[in-house]
């Protein structure tokens, strides 16, 4: 942009049209309308002396760039209004429902009021529930807030092909969330309704499918079938590994171990964690600090129960020393803990 600048005022017209055409491209695969605008805008400065140029394309260009930024910049601060009214709205204590606020304040931005029921704009209000919800540990709120929006969210079947993957965030979200609060009934309901939209893409079945297996798998744990539990996640595992992301593979491998020890099969929970073969740092940057605590946790009572009482003790020192302060903010435990998205 800037050398297309420096160009324009040796009068080099020519060489600047071709630089600002290279950097358009480069635009408009990004969707980066604002810089795509100053180059419009600096192709109008250059048409008078350029006339090879088609004024009728760059002003329709510039037209819709303009659309499409305010239409962007919309968003951005309708998001930012609902995380705040929400944020707001828990520091206050407040419990009403609160769609007909989120419905309303949408109105004020003329760009984007008539795409509020779409998956992009749902899912993106959902993420802001949780985010918000999330902070203040305060999951049955979220719970509650999640099933009155839910049953306000009437998709076509357009939106339905067209957005599948927001969809199908949409649904896990649901199902996640009705699992941390036992609400195996409605966790169920929306599982099913993710594995339907996994079966109808293939995109959404490769996002999806690591999740799917790890909410599927603490289910059947919660219905005391462990054992089966136990070889979904081994058999995903080996038909998936490579189609699943890295993270979400430990975290059904963690998963596996922990449910090995609820049988008291303690050696096969020990050859996984054994796999875990690289440093707690690295396993800290991916995978997080408390999923180290929860695979330290589970190799002390692997330890324990193998009657390796030294080795297990200084397994639960060395967890003291390095995270003492977050066994004092945190409550770790089994089931909030063992499922990671």
């Amino acid at each position: 942009m800037n050398l297309a600048k420096h160009f324009k005022e040796l009068n080099k017209y020519g060489v600047a049209w071709f630089l600002l055409e290279k950097e358009e491209k480069k635009c408009e695969k990004t969707k980066n309308y604002l810089l795509n605008m100053k180059i419009q805008r600096l192709k109008l400065e250059i048409l008078p002396y350029f006339p090879q140029a088609d004024f009728d394309l760059i002003k329709n260009k510039l037209l819709e760039l303009q659309q499409a930024q305010a239409k962007e910049d919309e968003f951005q601060l309708y998001f930012i209004q609902i995380r705040n009214m929400f944020a707001e709205k828990l520091e206050k204590g407040d419990v009403e429902f609160s769609s007909p606020i989120i419905s309303k304040a949408i109105q004020q931005y003329s760009n984007i009021k008539n795409e509020k029921n779409t998956p992009k704009i749902q899912l993106k209000i959902i993420e802001i529930l949780r985010a918000e919800y999330g902070v203040k540990k305060n999951f049955v709120g979220l719970a509650k807030e999640l099933k009155g929006y839910y049953k306000q969210l009437n998709f076509s079947q357009e939106e339905r092909i067209g957005f599948s993957n927001s969809i199908a965030n949409i649904e896990y979200i649901m199902a996640y969330t009705m699992l941390g609060i036992r609400d195996f009934r409605e966790a169920k309901i929306h599982l099913e309704n993710l594995k339907q939209l996994m079966e109808k893409s293939d995109l959404v079945n490769l996002n999806y499918v690591g999740k799917y297996i790890a909410i599927l798998s603490f289910l059947k744990i919660f219905e005391n079938k462990i054992l089966e539990a136990i070889f979904l996640i081994q058999d995903s595992v080996e038909k998936f590994g490579v189609k699943i992301p890295e993270r979400e593979i430990n975290n059904l491998k963690l998963n596996q171990a922990a449910f090995h020890c609820l049988v008291s099969e303690f050696k096969p929970s020990n050859k996984i964690l054994l796999e875990f073969n690289k440093s707690d740092g690295y396993y800290q940057k991916t995978m997080g600090r408390e999923w180290v605590i929860r695979k330290e946790m589970i190799r002390a009572i692997i330890q324990l129960e193998l009657n390796n009482i030294d080795i297990a003790e200084n397994i639960v020192l060395n967890i003291e020393s390095k995270h003492k302060e977050l066994f004092q903010k945190s409550n770790l435990c089994w089931s909030n803990h063992l499922l990671q998205q």
